[in-house]
């Protein structure tokens, strides 16, 4: 997820640029980035500054130091359960991490959970998120597959829960050995074809998943087929099978029009989405289920 905000960011950037009819003074923003998991322990945030489209990016330039960081859990009524004080890691300037008390909590989920970051400025950022309902994997039909063949891997899953609509899900995966051997032919193609490095390339992701991606069973299971297009190394391969809050869920998918997912003219595209007050970012959650398999030639 942590590569997300960046390319959503670059995009939207650059979007505004087009858009102006004169150059505007450039003003900095905050930025949040961090993904609860449903059923995990607390998960890191991370806080950065924007750049001016023509300056050179220094990490230690935009990282955020000295903010006061916590993330609290709501009840029913959006009240205050309960706060969690976060740190600043002594070795990682802008990455803040719960406290050692509260480091094993685990994230709940179908609740609501609220970020509050005071900037050294004074700056207040905030940001809500609901968290999906954990889910699991039922079966699967192979351990190993091979590259293309007519039987692809289909994983047997219980389906996730989200309040007031239907989950979403997206897919990912992990090439466990991404050498340049074990490259698929689309993997090459890809290699060969672009500036992307075998690290880059190594963890792939799907759109979000619709209806037509997977079969409801009767007993409300899924049955999901992994797309070949998702597979870019022979060899074991871990698949990540995501449900999404409504912040991520609006982030990718407002994301896909920026970079040229749709039929819209230019006028027409509407603004990545990113539910953060006070600066810009995501602060998101989803729930996940993993499975290891073998990629043959």
């Amino acid at each position: 997820m942590y590569r997300i905000i960046v390319v959503v960011l670059l995009g939207a950037l650059g979007w505004a640029a087009c858009d102006q009819v004169a150059p505007v003074r450039f003003v900095p923003e905050y930025v949040v980035e961090s993904y609860q998991i449903a059923g995990e322990p607390l998960q890191p945030v991370w806080l950065t500054r924007t750049l001016p489209l023509e300056a050179r990016y220094v990490p230690d330039s935009v990282r955020v130091r000295g903010a006061q960081v916590r993330i609290a859990l709501l009840d029913a009524q959006g009240m205050l359960e309960r706060w969690y004080p976060y740190e600043e890691h002594p070795e990682a300037p802008g990455y803040y991490v719960p406290v050692p008390l509260v480091r094993e909590v685990r994230v709940r989920p179908l609740r609501r959970y609220r970020l509050e970051a005071r900037m050294p400025d004074g700056t207040l950022l905030t940001a809500e998120t609901t968290v999906p309902d954990t889910f699991r994997v039922l079966g699967v039909n192979l351990d190993s597959v091979r590259y293309r063949s007519e039987v692809r891997l289909e994983l047997f899953m219980t389906r996730s829960e989200y309040p007031g609509r239907q989950a979403v899900y997206i897919i990912t995966t992990e090439a466990l050995e991404p050498t340049e051997e074990n490259l698929t032919p689309l993997g090459r193609a890809l290699y060969e074809d672009s500036t992307f490095t075998l690290d880059e390339m190594r963890v792939s992701g799907s759109p979000i998943l619709n209806e037509a991606h997977y079969v409801e069973a009767a007993d409300g299971t899924l049955r999901l087929q992994l797309p070949w297009l998702a597979v870019l190394f022979y060899g074991p391969n871990r698949v990540t099978i995501s449900a999404l809050d409504d912040n991520l869920y609006d982030l990718i998918r407002t994301q896909s029009v920026q970079q040229g997912g749709s039929t819209l003219s230019p006028g027409e595209i509407p603004a990545v989405l990113e539910h953060v007050e006070g600066g810009r970012g995501v602060f998101g959650s989803y729930a996940r289920v993993q499975y290891t398999f073998v990629v043959t030639r």
